[in-house]
């Protein structure tokens, strides 16, 4: 639910009024949110790509990332900030774009509590500078937003990171 434009509290909104970041649970939702964190996921959530070398990696998409981090916080439960971003490289050889990307990106949760990671996007031999440019902004975005939210749980894909439990589904 979202707040009225007014600004004031809607009593139906799950979350108390008070500046973001500020906002305290109480011992119930956090032991209730912390017992959502520990969750595994379940298969329909893994998806696989082939690695650079023989196999193949599972990963949580990112849509999913958003879908599970508002599930387990709350839509206005939780923000996402990116707090540095980069190019690493970028050159154009014979009009092909060659580049990459980083981000440095905090997850806050409304009581403030965060955590950050870097991501990472890169394109070889692109064609147009533009839609270059556009894939590895959102790819290092991505990338640095899964990899914070994973900080906070299992069920925000850190259970990937298992191999016996990747090994078992």
């Amino acid at each position: 639910m979202l707040v009225p434009p007014t600004g004031r509290h809607d009593a139906r909104s799950p979350v108390p009024p008070g500046p973001f970041g500020a906002q305290p649970y109480s011992e119930a939702e956090r032991a209730a949110l912390d017992a959502k964190l520990d969750q595994y996921l379940g298969p329909e959530y893994h998806s696989l790509r082939a690695s650079g070398g023989a196999g193949s990696v599972h990963y949580l998409e990112g849509w999913q990332a958003i879908q599970l981090a508002n599930e387990v916080f709350g839509a206005t439960g939780w923000s996402c900030q990116i707090l540095d971003a980069r190019f690493d490289y970028r050159e154009q050889r014979e009009g092909r774009v060659n580049a990459g990307f980083s981000v440095h990106l905090r997850i806050t949760l409304r009581d403030g509590t965060f955590r950050e990671d870097f991501g990472y996007g890169q394109i070889e031999n692109a064609r147009s500078q533009g839609a270059a440019y556009a894939k590895i902004r959102k790819e290092a975005t991505t990338d640095a937003m899964k990899r914070a939210l994973r900080q906070f749980g299992q069920v925000l894909g850190n259970c990937i990171y298992d191999k016996a439990y990747v090994k078992a589904i």
